[in-house]
């Protein structure tokens, strides 16, 4: 495990001060297990377990565990159960917290949890070692299908509650959606596929970055509903991609863009096919 102590565990959650370590460690257990196999799976975890303890990756992922962990005990952490059903902790030196108090500690610690889960994710991707390790996840596909993989992205593109990651996945449904209908039909199944390939893998060229980066404003004109600008930005695109399409080679051999410029039919009398028509 990441966390080992109870010190280990104060150094992310101050207020944890007191805390006996067998009454937390279960949460932590549950905690670092679930991130672990969730997010980002066995061979990340042994990487960022061997780094120095002052590195930033470790010190956000440990953060991420004892946040999680919190907010799983909070709820539990002054109950015990007795032969007459559960009591709650009590000391006479110490005068237990309001629900309000409780409920803004949750909160904190909800948005912790998302804040720090977005600047993992960004360390990895920007980390090339990191990153080798994080595709060996069977979560990673999941966690990168989208242009956008966190909520701090999400939020500099389109409109939010709260910038935070939980809108980003309430949104993420609609947003697979319009990459794979919106998108793919106007810059073709395989260019797409291409482009979320190369941002997953940190990879993409100058030329295509630009393209992700208009297809991200696309994505959050959609989830607005303002579909008449994800329009003229897709329009807009396409005609610089087809005044330049020997840089984009995936695109001009995409069966997408060969039907768009292939001549209509017409229907002429000496056609042996000819329509007479009424």
């Amino acid at each position: 495990m990441i966390i080992k102590t109870i010190e280990d565990f104060i150094k992310s959650i101050p207020t944890a001060e007191g805390t006996k370590f067998q009454s937390i460690q279960p949460f932590i257990i549950s905690a670092d297990s679930e991130i672990k196999t969730m997010l980002v799976g066995a061979d990340l975890y042994d990487y960022i377990e061997a780094l120095g303890d002052t590195d930033s990756i470790k010190v956000n992922f440990q953060n991420l565990i004892a946040f999680t962990a919190y907010q799983n005990a909070i709820p539990f952490v002054d109950l015990v159960q007795t032969d007459n059903g559960f009591a709650v902790v009590s000391n006479n030196n110490l005068a237990p917290a309001s629900k309000e108090r409780v409920e803004r500690l949750l909160q904190w610690c909800k948005q912790s949890i998302d804040k720090t889960t977005d600047l993992l994710i960004m360390q990895f991707v920007i980390s090339a070692t990191a990153l080798a390790e994080w595709k060996k996840c069977s979560q990673f596909n999941n966690l990168t299908n989208c242009f956008f993989f966190t909520g701090i992205d999400f939020a500099n593109y389109a409109k939010t509650d709260n910038g935070s990651r939980a809108d980003f996945l309430k949104a993420k449904g609609k947003l697979i959606t319009d990459q794979k209908n919106e998108l793919t039909e106007r810059l073709s199944v395989n260019y797409i596929t291409q482009l979320v390939e190369d941002n997953r893998s940190n990879s993409l060229t100058d030329k295509d970055a630009y393209v992700v980066d208009v297809c991200k404003h696309a994505l959050a004109k959609f989830y607005e509903d303002n579909e008449k600008e994800a329009h003229e930005l897709l329009t807009n695109l396409i005609v610089l991609i087809e005044n330049d399409l020997d840089s984009y080679p995936v695109y001009k051999a995409s069966a997408e863009y060969a039907l768009k410029i292939s001549p209509k039919y017409e229907n002429k009398q000496s056609d042996p096919t000819f329509f007479f028509g009424m």
